[in-house]
C-alpha cells in the first residue's frame, strides 16, 4: 500500500491524492477473552477470576475466517480499521510478562489487512478500566497491585459487572462503573497518583508511573510488531479515557451520568463501601445529568470488603475520610481532588496530556512514522496540541468519538428527536436534530483546525444499536429504522467532509448475544442476518455501504448522499497545474443494476471488479462536479 502522510489537515498518499478514510472499529468482541470464551452473558464463576491464564489470539478475527471477513469490508467500500488491542490481551500474565503467542497472531492480522488494501491505526481499547470492573482493557493484576481483592468485587457491589448479575444487569449500565469504587480509583491512579496518592508505591514506583509503565510498553511490544507495515498510520492513545473523581468538586455528592434507572452513590459512599460498610444508595431514574429519587436499595449487605488482608481504602490513607470516635465514616476533604494546594485541577493539561506526551514519545522510538489518534473524555472537547511535528516524524490526531446519546442509551429511534452532546442539550424536530449532528461534527472539526496545527479529523467511533426500538428489525427482517437512524449520523460527517470508523464490525455477532459483551448490539454484521448477495450478513447496508471518493488529486468541496435515491454529488477543484482526477467507490446495493454519471467536464472510466469510477479533468477547466444515479428502469 501506498504510504500516507499529513498535510493541511488532509490524509495525502505518496502519489499526492487527498483520502477519504471509511472504516470499522475491528471488533467489539475485541474486550473480551477468546479462551476461554469471555462472552459477557456466561456465567464464568469458574474461570473469571482466574485472570491470568487466558488467550486473546482470536480477536478480532479467527485466523482461519480473517480473509472472508477483510473481503466482505472491502466489497462494502471500507479502506480503514481501527484495529482493537487491549492491554490484558499482551501482558495478563502478570507485570512484565508478554503474551508472545498473540502478539505474533496481530502482526499476522496486520500483515494480512495490508494485502487486502486496508489502512490501519491500532487502539488499545478500554472501558471502564477492565472486565473484573466491568469492561474491558486492564489486566486483572493491576487491581490486586493496589490491593484490592477481585474475588470481593460481586459482594463488595463496587463494580457493575453483567456476567455477575445475569438477567438482573439493567440494558446500557455499565457505563455507571465510572461513578463505581473500582473503576474511578484505578483511574485517578494511573492518571493522578503522584498528585493524590503519593504514599501508594507498587515495586519502587508510585503507582502512576508504575501503571502508566506497564501500559505503554504493553502497547510498544505491538508497536515493535507492526513497524514496518506501510499500511499503519499510527496509535491511539487509550480509548475513551477517563479522569477517574478528578475535578469533582465535591465527593460527597453524586455527579454521574445515567438515562433510565441508576444507582446513584457519592463517591465518599463508595470509599466506605470498599471497606465493607453498608451503603442505603439513592434509586434514581435520570435522563443525563439530571434525574429524581425513587427510594433506597441497600448495597453490600454482607459486609464484605473489596480489599485485600490487611489493606485498606487508599483515599483513607491520604486523609480523605476517616471514621468518628463512634466508627462512623467521616468524610474529611470534600473537593480533595478538585484542589491541589490551594489551585483548581484541570484533568486534560494537568494529567492527560502529559500521559500522551510520553505515549507519544515511546511509541515514536520505535516508529517515528506513527501519529499519534488522540481523544479526550466522552462527551467533551477538551483536545489540545500545540507540538508541530519533527521532519520525518508523525503527528497528533483529533480521534474524537461522538453518539446520539439518547439513540446509544435508550435503543429507541425517533426521527424528530435527539441529543447535542458538547451541549447537553435535547433537540426536537427532524430538521433540527440534524443541524445539530452537523454542528456537532463542525465542533470537533474546529478543534482539529483551531487547537491541534490543522491535523486531520478522524471521528474514531460512531454507530447505532442494531437492536433499537425493541429488536425489530430482527424480528421484521425489515431495517429500515436502522438505515434512516445510521444515515443521518453519516451524512453529518460527509458534509463536514471528515474521517470515520463506525462502532463496529464483530464476526461472531449474533442476535441472542449481540456484540458478546454488556448486551451491546451495533455491530454491522451478525452470523444470524440472512446472507443474500446485496447484503451478505450486514444489518443497515444500503446506509454504510455508500458511494465515495476514495482519493482525489484537487480540492475536495463538497459531497452528498440521497440514501432513497441513491443519488450522489461529489464537487473538487483542481489543484496547481495537474489535471484533476478523482477515484469514486460504487457499492454494489445502491448501483448492482447499473448507473448514469453526469459531469460538467472530463471524461470517466469505470473497473467494475474493484466498483470503481475514476473521473479525469482537462487542463482548461477549474471547478468539477459529478453527479451518479442509478440506471432508470
Amino acid at each position: 500500500m501506498l504510504e500516507i502522510k499529513v498535510e493541511d489537515g488532509n490524509f495525502i498518499d505518496s502519489e499526492g491524492y487527498i483520502l477519504q478514510l471509511r472504516g470499522v472499529n475491528l471488533s467489539g468482541s475485541s474486550k473480551l477473552p477468546f479462551k476461554p470464551d469471555g462472552t459477557t452473558h456466561f456465567d464464568q464463576s469458574l474461570t473469571f477470576h482466574d485472570h491470568r491464564k487466558v488467550s486473546f489470539v482470536g480477536r478480532p478475527l479467527e485466523e482461519k475466517e480473517a480473509g472472508e471477513h477483510l473481503d466482505r469490508l472491502k466489497k462494502w467500500g471500507f479502506n480503514f480499521l481501527r484495529f482493537l488491542v487491549t492491554w490484558e490481551a499482551v501482558e495478563h500474565l502478570g507485570p512484565g510478562k508478554y503474551d508472545q503467542a498473540y502478539l505474533d497472531y496481530i502482526e499476522r492480522m496486520v500483515a494480512l489487512a495490508d494485502k487486502k488494501g486496508f489502512y490501519v491505526f491500532m487502539d488499545p481499547h478500554q472501558d471502564v478500566w477492565s472486565r473484573f470492573t466491568g469492561g474491558d482493557g486492564a489486566p486483572g493484576w493491576t487491581l490486586e497491585e493496589v490491593g484490592m481483592n477481585i474475588e470481593n468485587i460481586k459482594d463488595s457491589d463496587t463494580a457493575i459487572v453483567h456476567h455477575f448479575q445475569g438477567r438482573n444487569y439493567r440494558r446500557m449500565s455499565w457505563p455507571l462503573n465510572y461513578q463505581k469504587y473500582a473503576c474511578a480509583t484505578m483511574f485517578t491512579l494511573f492518571f493522578g497518583g503522584k498528585t493524590f496518592a503519593p504514599k501508594l508505591s507498587i515495586r519502587g514506583k508510585n503507582v502512576e508511573t508504575f501503571l502508566q509503565d506497564h501500559y505503554i510498553e504493553a502497547m510498544c511490544r505491538i508497536a515493535k510488531k507492526v513497524s514496518k507495515y506501510k499500511n499503519v498510520l499510527g496509535f491511539d492513545s487509550l480509548n475513551e479515557p477517563s479522569p477517574g473523581w478528578i475535578g469533582k468538586k465535591n465527593i460527597g455528592e453524586f455527579s454521574g451520568l445515567g438515562f433510565g434507572k441508576v444507582l446513584s452513590t457519592s463517591p465518599f459512599q463508595e470509599m466506605f463501601l470498599s471497606e465493607g460498610r453498608t451503603v442505603r444508595a439513592n434509586n434514581a431514574y435520570m435522563l443525563g445529568f439530571t434525574g429524581f429519587n425513587l427510594g433506597k436499595t441497600k448495597l453490600n449487605p454482607k459486609s464484605v470488603p473489596l480489599w485485600q488482608e490487611g489493606k485498606h481504602c487508599i483515599w483513607r490513607q491520604h486523609g480523605v475520610w476517616d471514621y468518628d470516635p463512634n466508627g462512623a465514616p467521616m468524610l474529611l476533604r470534600p473537593d480533595y481532588f478538585n484542589k491541589y494546594r490551594g489551585r483548581k485541577i484541570e484533568f486534560y493539561p494537568e494529567f492527560m496530556l502529559p500521559f500522551i506526551k510520553r505515549f507519544k514519545t515511546r511509541i515514536q522510538s520505535v516508529q517515528k512514522k506513527f501519529s499519534i489518534f488522540i481523544e479526550s473524555d466522552p462527551g467533551s472537547l477538551e483536545l489540545d496540541w500545540n507540538e508541530k511535528p519533527k521532519k520525518g516524524e508523525g503527528t497528533v490526531i483529533n480521534a474524537t468519538h461522538w453518539y446520539d446519546v439518547s439513540v446509544l442509551m435508550f435503543k429507541r429511534y425517533i426521527p424528530w428527536f435527539g441529543v447535542h452532546i458538547f451541549k447537553q442539550i435535547p433537540i426536537f424536530g427532524k430538521k433540527n436534530v440534524e443541524k445539530a449532528y452537523e454542528d456537532t461534527i463542525r465542533m470537533i472539526k474546529e478543534v482539529s483546525i483551531k487547537k491541534m496545527n490543522n491535523c486531520p479529523t478522524v471521528v474514531g467511533e460512531t454507530g447505532i444499536p442494531m437492536d433499537m426500538n425493541g429488536r425489530l428489525a430482527f424480528k421484521t427482517k425489515n431495517y429500515s429504522h436502522l438505515e434512516a437512524s445510521l444515515d443521518r449520523i453519516i451524512t453529518s460527517i460527509e458534509k463536514n467532509f471528515v474521517h470515520y470508523t463506525l462502532w463496529n464490525y464483530t464476526p461472531d455477532n449474533t442476535h441472542s448475544l449481540g456484540d458478546r459483551w454488556n448486551e451491546e448490539d451495533l455491530s454491522l454484521y451478525s452470523l444470524d442476518t440472512p446472507k443474500s448477495i446485496d447484503e451478505d450478513g450486514g444489518r443497515a447496508v444500503r446506509a454504510f455501504s455508500r458511494p465515495y471518493p476514495i482519493r482525489t488529486k484537487g480540492n475536495p468541496e463538497a459531497i452528498s448522499f440521497d440514501m432513497e435515491k441513491s443519488m450522489f454529488k461529489y464537487s473538487f477543484r483542481k489543484e496547481g497545474d495537474e489535471i484533476p482526477v478523482a477515484e469514486i467507490f460504487l457499492p454494489e446495493i445502491h448501483y448492482g443494476k447499473g448507473f448514469e454519471v453526469l459531469v460538467n467536464a472530463g471524461s470517466w472510466k469505470y473497473e467494475s471488479k474493484k466498483r470503481i469510477l475514476t473521473f479525469k479533468g482537462e487542463k482548461s477547466v477549474s471547478y468539477y462536479g459529478i453527479t451518479i444515479f442509478p440506471t432508470k428502469k
